[in-house]
């Protein structure tokens, strides 16, 4: 008798994207986790590492951690369309 294995695979998506923020191109590094939620990375002005989350609420992505830069809250819009339009690929 043969035994039938299944196995599910779980697709990783991460992509990186340029960002233009008060006048300045910064790489933005996105990793998904789940249907909902992605993990983004970038640096600040003097090369420092952040680090933030988005959440899909209602149909838009949010950023959803407390103690960001003012600048990537005001940014919000501009990262939410970058993740719309990797989707949209």
């Amino acid at each position: 008798m043969i035994n039938k294995i299944r196995m599910d695979f779980k697709k990783n998506i991460a992509f990186t994207s340029l960002i233009k923020i008060n006048g300045r191109l910064s790489e933005f590094n996105f990793r998904k986790r789940g249907e909902s939620h992605y993990d983004i990375d970038t640096n600040d002005d003097r090369g420092n590492r952040l680090f933030l989350k988005m959440e899909k609420q209602e149909e838009e992505w949010r950023i959803v951690d407390i103690g960001v830069p003012a600048w990537l809250i005001k940014s919000e819009n501009l990262i939410s369309e970058a993740i719309k339009n990797e989707e949209y690929k």
